[in-house]
């Protein structure tokens, strides 16, 4: 009995680990999708739906996988967590929910605007100008910036607990700060960006599932 239990937890941590994974690669795609240099920048974000072809579809899909796959994975994250630090870890993780969350609201706008420019109801040089509603771009910052606090707060767990290996806060602060960065890197900023974030949550992953597997 107590064997099948663990076996059906390590299956289950194995499901999650894999779900982190595949979340992160699929914003990397998305990431890699979109052709303009984004930072915080929504406008940008949203222009690639009001462009010709299905470029904005899948994005749209790409967002939305990644956002369902990584809020399955986000579990994986508190596994070599013990004792120390745990709860800055939790805390952490439901930060990034919020944000993950965020990947598939910006998947509904993408399909929002493109009915909207469908319909001629909205054109390119007045998107920035829908998008300065106050209440638009209050929920813009808190999607964005939760996922990036979510990803600062687990670099500083993971440094006060150190239960990776020592590059991983590291490669999660660089993400962190190239925030601001992004928009002057250009398409390629955003993309090493993404697979930063990526390269650390696999490594996460890993050793979440190496320390939870019987020797």
């Amino acid at each position: 009995m107590a064997a099948g239990r663990a076996d059906a937890r390590g299956g289950l941590l194995a499901w999650s680990a894999s779900c982190l994974v595949i979340g992160t690669m699929a914003l990397t795609l998305a990431a890699s999708l979109n052709p303009n240099p984004t930072g915080v920048n929504a406008a940008a974000v949203l222009e690639v739906a009001m462009a010709p072809g299905g470029r904005w579809l899948a994005m749209a899909a790409a967002l939305l996988i990644g956002s369902v796959a990584l809020l399955a994975g986000l579990p994986t994250l508190l596994i070599p967590f013990r004792d120390r630090a745990r709860g800055l870890a939790m805390a952490a993780v439901a930060t990034l929910a919020v944000g993950v969350l965020g990947s598939s609201g910006y998947a509904a706008l993408l399909v929002f605007v493109r009915a909207l420019a469908d319909q001629e109801a909205l054109r390119p040089g007045r998107l920035p100008r829908a998008l300065e509603d106050a209440e638009v771009v209050m929920v813009l910052f808190v999607w964005v910036g939760s996922f990036y606090l979510g990803v600062l707060l687990m670099a500083v767990a993971l440094l006060r607990a150190r239960v990776a290996a020592p590059w991983v806060p590291i490669v999660l602060l660089v993400v962190v700060g190239c925030l601001p960065l992004v928009s002057m890197a250009g398409h390629i900023g955003q993309v090493v960006q993404v697979l930063l974030l990526a390269v650390a949550f696999t490594e996460i992953a890993t050793r979440a599932v190496q320390r939870a597997t019987p020797a």
